[in-house]
């Protein structure tokens, strides 16, 4: 009956809507008159909900996708579509109709393995969520959900980086893509040594003072000093073989104060050569595989 007036084709696609599959356009419509748009029995941000219940709070979340705030038909055929959920296209075309900017990542060197699947929805809710950025649960949460390797060692570790205390992963690493390696934000070295460029360092400056390593002698740059000689500089602002951060340092967590690591892989073979550092009220000690104990005090 309705199709003497309705066109059949729109609702003949390869995925139909329940409704339409049983054949019942009154379930959604009044077939003689209604007050809402459509002839619909209930306006269009609520209708959904008469039959999809598990999604009945997402006006209740504090954060909610806009079109889902708008319509549900603005990502959803009412009737039938070609592609999964009624979409208008698959996965993550239909997100780049809107988030055109983050279709550009696709292409980036380094990508973000759900990116690189066209999986949004790994790690965002398509509908609402009480976590920022439609996040499914907390951000870290999400994130050590995949990297358990990191995970174990944040957990197992009392000493913190920054950013990993205040669970904000995004601080360091951008979660779609990235022209730098492990998707940093800014650039740092794959290297274990290389000449000393402060733009080398660029991702640890966001946070640190840039001018860490540049004077040889201070009193106010940085506490890894001994008197006012800068261990810092001394370490790492070398023309050959200056040390990169993670000489010493993890990046996310360790057993030993200030993130010292316990060990640093080595020559081709990886070794580890130990570290052991003991921090002291006015400076601290290393004892080190690559030298000989050594101790240093402001």
């Amino acid at each position: 009956l309705c199709y003497q007036c309705h066109e059949k084709q729109p609702f003949m696609k390869e995925f139909v809507h329940g409704p339409v599959g049983v054949n019942d356009c009154n379930v959604c419509h009044d077939p003689h008159a209604s007050a809402n748009v459509e002839q619909l029995r209930e306006p269009p941000e609520t209708i959904c909900y008469t039959c999809h219940q598990e999604q009945a709070d997402i006006p209740t979340k504090r954060h909610i996708h806009a079109p889902v705030a708008e319509d549900c038909t603005n990502c959803h055929d009412p009737h039938s579509n070609d592609a999964e959920f009624l979409m208008g296209d698959s996965q993550p075309n239909v997100c780049y109709e809107c988030h055109d900017n983050i279709a550009d990542y696709a292409t980036s060197e380094y990508k973000h393995d759900p990116v690189a699947t066209g999986d949004c929805k790994k790690c965002h809710n398509a509908h609402a969520s009480e976590n920022p950025r439609l996040y499914p649960r907390p951000q870290m949460e999400l994130c050590l959900s995949c990297h358990e390797d990191i995970k174990e060692e944040i957990d197992n570790n009392v000493s913190k980086h920054g950013p990993v205390m205040e669970g904000d992963c995004n601080a360091c690493h951008d979660p779609h893509g990235s022209p730098y390696y492990q998707i940093l934000r800014q650039y740092f070295p794959e290297e274990f040594y290389m000449p000393y460029a402060t733009e080398n360092y660029a991702i640890c400056f966001q946070c640190h003072n840039k001018d860490l390593a540049l004077d040889a002698r201070t009193t106010t740059l940085t506490n890894f000093r001994d008197g006012d000689e800068n261990m810092h500089y001394l370490h790492v602002n070398k023309e050959k073989k200056g040390r990169s951060c993670k000489a010493c340092h993890e990046a996310h967590a360790s057993s030993q104060g200030k993130h010292v690591r316990v060990s640093v892989p080595f020559g081709k073979m990886n070794w580890e050569l130990p570290v052991t550092f003991t921090k002291y009220e006015d400076g601290g000690k290393c004892v080190v595989g690559c030298h000989a104990p050594k101790e240093y005090r402001r």
